[in-house]
């Protein structure tokens, strides 16, 4: 146990600026929305609306803040997707590889801390944004409309967060099996080879005069997240964005990009 947490700290310590810039960026954000609106109170204009109001309550608020949180997700993904496909290269680029090899620890132990570190730590303070930001909104509420729905605002919050978690379960072990296979740049480089892999299944598609038809890649990717619940947003709850058996499929690739990302890691502990 004591070995894991070791292992957990260093990886956080490693990579600490990149857990946190996502939360800066959006409090930055907040920071200057919130001046926006000192601004327009103070200017007391007519031609200025503070809170246009959520007509339905204690709904509009799950509903407004499950929005917020699908826009926290994005700035999120976009960090987590840069650091995972670091996760199982980043030592061997600044040619500290053997050393990180040599320490008393299994490679799937190690692996398996690069894997949780660097594709879901980060949802831990993307919950926490979120918790955060419901409780401001909740008290805005109660002043703009006509009630404090802190429960509703805190279970959108929630099923956004849920999102973020299905969306790096697919992506991010992607990225991070992408750390494996290439040394730098993994992200675009897999990108590009999943490209191409397209372009073949549309030429033999071509070939054969559409009498088959072969999956496209980036659609099955997207398939394998399951309903995100944004053409029913009005009436987004649970069962929708969990309710899809296609995250099944979702959990099986991303043990296998974390089994195989795993095993190539290993095996290229004969280069070192």
């Amino acid at each position: 146990m004591n070995q894991i947490k070791t292992l957990l700290l260093t990886e956080y310590q490693k990579r600490k600026s990149s857990y946190w810039w996502p939360v800066w960026i959006i409090a930055g954000l907040i920071g200057l929305s919130l001046i926006a609106v000192l601004v327009a109170v103070i200017i007391d204009s007519p031609n200025i609306v503070v809170y246009g109001g959520i007509d339905e309550g204690a709904m509009g608020l799950r509903i407004g803040m499950y929005g917020v949180m699908f826009s926290f997700a994005i700035i999120f993904l976009a960090f987590m997707g840069l650091g995972a496909q670091t996760s199982l290269n980043r030592e061997k680029q600044l040619g500290s590889d053997l050393f990180f090899r040599c320490q008393p620890a299994s490679v799937w132990k190690v692996t398996g801390v690069k894997y949780f570190m660097h594709v879901y730590a980060s949802s831990i303070l993307l919950l926490g944004v979120g918790l955060i930001f419901a409780l401001l909104l909740s008290i805005v509420s109660a002043f703009y409309v006509d009630g404090f729905y802190l429960g509703q605002a805190l279970y959108g919050a929630f099923l956004g967060w849920l999102n973020y978690l299905k969306l790096v379960l697919v992506f991010g072990s992607l990225c991070y099996f992408l750390s494996a296979v290439f040394k730098n740049n993994a992200l675009l480089k897999g990108a590009a080879v999943l490209g191409i892999l397209e372009g073949l299944f549309a030429i033999i598609e071509v070939i054969f005069r559409h009498t088959i038809t072969l999956p496209d890649v980036f659609v099955t990717l997207g398939k394998m997240v399951g309903n995100m619940g944004l053409d029913d947003i009005d009436t987004v709850n649970m069962s929708m964005v969990m309710g899809d058996y296609r995250i099944l499929f979702g959990l099986l690739f991303a043990a296998g990009c974390f089994v195989g990302g795993t095993l190539i890691y290993k095996y290229r502990a004969k280069d070192v």
